[in-house]
């Protein structure tokens, strides 16, 4: 059994770990915690790195040796994260998390490394080239670094120059490299506009009693525009196939009007609701075509 005296010996270093811990947390660390997030359209980018700083060294060629793959940071991998499918310089990449490698070369373009698996770049023997991860990367992408002013430490920046494309840029020392996403901004609107529309459960009917008031003003192109829209949301309906059919007739388009009443009809009779029913019941169905027949013959 553990004596009074080694309980408290126990303690006291407890006490002191906890402590150191706690004061260690508050001194500077060499490479500290940094993010950076932009939105881009309906695309948000974000990066996770660990910011050394230059202290006077030369970095890429010595400190970050030409031909090996480097962590992009410090500490950990770097994460950059897309939060919808983009392309990379022309390359596409689907959304989601990846670890974000570098190569550095002294005569050529350098290699960003999108990886999937997650890692650091301490998986990794010390020297390992660029073929060493080539199984683990998802998309790889060359790029051109460039001279840009010193900055002690490095940083990464990420520009929306459009609703569509970003720049995304490591700068450090007196390099800056940077590729280029591109996001489907427009494809991402239209599906959620359309979403939404689907998720009116009368956003139809609404569309129709507008079309409905604008027939009664007189304003038979703006009851087309609303009536086209009640469609849109819910195509292959009696009710709104049946409007648009009268609208056409009040123009004098009776042709027209027949065809798409012909439509509305059997739309009605596939799928009988209430407003089919009634409308075939009082037999005003036939009446309008059969009217609208005999004008389109004049």
């Amino acid at each position: 059994m553990m004596n009074k005296f080694m309980t408290r010996t126990l303690l006291v270093v407890a006490a002191m770990l906890f402590n150191f811990s706690a004061f260690a947390q508050q001194l500077p660390v060499p490479s500290p915690a940094a993010s950076v997030k932009q939105q881009v359209g309906l695309t948000d980018i974000s990066i996770d790195y660990s910011s050394p700083a230059v202290k006077g060294r030369k970095v890429f060629g010595e400190l970050q040796p030409y031909g090996v793959t480097w962590r992009a940071g410090a500490n950990g991998a770097t994460k950059i994260t897309f939060s919808t499918d983009v392309t990379i310089n022309g390359t596409a990449l689907k959304a989601g998390d990846y670890s974000l490698f570098l190569t550095p070369y002294a005569d050529k373009a350098w290699t960003f490394h999108f990886n999937g698996e997650g890692k650091s770049i301490f998986d990794y023997k010390a020297g390992q080239d660029v073929e060493a991860i080539k199984a683990d990367d998802v998309v790889r992408v060359e790029a051109k670094p460039m001279e840009a002013p010193m900055k002690e430490r490095l940083t990464y920046l990420v520009e929306a120059t459009t609703d569509n494309k970003a720049t995304v840029s490591l700068w450090w020392e007196k390099t800056m490299i940077s590729f280029e996403v591109e996001v489907p901004t427009e494809t991402l609107a239209t599906a959620n506009v359309e979403a939404e529309l689907k998720q009116l459960d009368r956003a139809w009917r609404t569309y129709q009693n507008i079309a409905g008031y604008y027939v009664s003003a007189n304003n038979t192109a703006k009851a087309m525009e609303m009536i086209d829209k009640s469609i849109e949301v819910k195509p292959e309906y009696f009710w709104n196939t049946w409007t648009k059919a009268q609208i056409l007739a009040q123009d004098g388009e009776y042709k027209k009007a027949v065809k798409l009443a012909e439509k509305a009809k059997a739309f009605g009779e596939k799928n009988p609701d209430g407003a089919f029913n009634y409308f075939n019941g009082q037999g005003m169905i036939d009446k309008d075509i059969n009217t609208w027949k005999a004008s389109a013959k004049k």
